[in-house]
């Protein structure tokens, strides 16, 4: 008895089973697109109350010395917004910050000086890293880490920050996330 059929059976087994795997086939294809088309936009984002990342700057210094942050804040709004600087963690008491809060007009931008100095009495060879956070319009942030050494190195960062409301509504979004500024309203007199 012949097991394997003749040729005519074996090309309509062949049809048959194509007939039945093409929606298989055709639903892994798309299954497929669909995945690389959507799959970025499908990630859960960070809570909307945390502060977005604004940068880094990397900094090695020697005991007593000195570097400074230009962090520029930019208002892409049309409302005029507090906007507030200041850091966490251990270096928080090794910086000063030239203004502390300013108020920022429609499209403008201003820049805070941020002084870092390492006490005299620290030794080479301490690491530390801590955030500075800019509260405006949304919250962000700047990591700062700080190498201590014998010789420091050019010690300067500029940072950008567009400080901007989000009036998108994304498919994560919940009712305790505000997206348009929280400031007070800036047109109230005692803001100036």
């Amino acid at each position: 008895m012949n097991t394997t059929g003749s040729p005519g059976t074996r090309a309509l087994t062949d049809a048959v089973t194509a007939l039945f795997d093409a929606p298989a086939r055709a639903a892994a294809a798309l299954a497929g697109t669909l995945t690389q088309r959507f799959s970025p936009g499908c990630e859960i984002p960070p809570p909307c109350w945390e502060p977005r990342p604004a940068g880094a700057c990397c900094l090695t210094l020697a005991p007593g010395s000195v570097a400074q942050i230009r962090v520029h804040v930019s208002n892409c709004g049309w409302d005029r917004h507090l906007v507030g600087i200041t850091a966490l963690g251990k270096i928080a008491g090794w910086m000063k910050f030239e203004p502390t809060a300013m108020i920022l007009g429609p499209l403008e931008r201003a820049p805070f000086l941020v002084t870092i100095k390492v006490p005299d009495n620290i030794k080479p060879g301490l690491a530390l890293a801590g955030p500075i956070l800019i509260r405006g319009c949304v919250d962000h942030f700047v990591r700062v880490d700080i190498t201590v050494a014998d010789c420091a190195v050019a010690a300067c960062c500029d940072i950008m920050i567009h400080d901007c409301p989000d009036h998108i509504h994304h498919w994560y979004d919940h009712f305790y996330c505000p997206r348009p500024c929280r400031n007070p309203n800036p047109r109230d007199p005692k803001y100036g």
